[in-house]
């Protein structure tokens, strides 16, 4: 009987690594994704890279924290990003979702010019390319825009927001009832 038992527990590791085994790839440690820019200067794309770094922009997120350190000599930026959001869904409750990102770009030195994009970190592989697409695609809207990073006001595509007198509220924030039952301004 002791013997049947010790079978039945060493099929069952058997079958439990198998399943760690079947996913290790769904949510890996350390990730990384290359984007060619050979149409581009090593230098323009390494300022480009560095504006994207440190003025972020997200259609849908908030940028809570955005620490940023640029080494010029090796030509990679190391990023921790924190970003906040309150998803709203049809009749459910809105629910807030936090996100910390850490993250490297680094630009090639040699031809063809290609920015690395990295996190040591675990992370749901397709997360991690959604965000690496995002970066990706920041970088090449600053280098058709080649200067100060200045979107139109109000531009959705951009996350710039419309021009004001005050700073966007954190989420969650609830604007003051107007008096006398007027409109208030967005």
């Amino acid at each position: 009987m002791p013997e049947h038992s010790a079978r039945r527990a060493a099929r069952a590791l058997v079958h439990l690594a198998a399943a760690a085994a079947a996913l290790l790839p769904l949510a890996g440690c350390g990730h990384s994704q290359t984007c060619d820019f050979s149409d581009r200067t090593r230098d323009d794309v390494w300022m480009a890279v560095v504006q994207a770094s440190r003025q972020p922009r997200y259609p849908d997120w908030i940028v809570i924290e955005n620490r940023v350190k640029a080494d010029d000599a090796e030509r990679r930026v190391t990023v921790l990003r924190d970003l906040r959001r309150d998803v709203v869904q049809g009749s459910l409750d809105p629910r807030r979702e936090e996100v910390e990102w850490r993250f490297s770009a680094e630009v090639s030195a040699g031809d063809p010019v290609t920015v690395t994009f990295s996190t040591p970190d675990w992370a749901v592989p397709g997360h991690f390319w959604q965000e690496a697409d995002h970066f990706f695609a920041q970088v090449r809207m600053r280098l058709g825009e080649m200067g100060p990073v200045t979107p139109p006001p109000g531009d959705p595509m951009c996350g710039a927001p419309a021009a004001g007198t005050r700073d966007p509220e954190a989420p969650g924030h609830s604007p003051p009832v107007p008096a006398g039952g007027g409109l208030a301004s967005p």
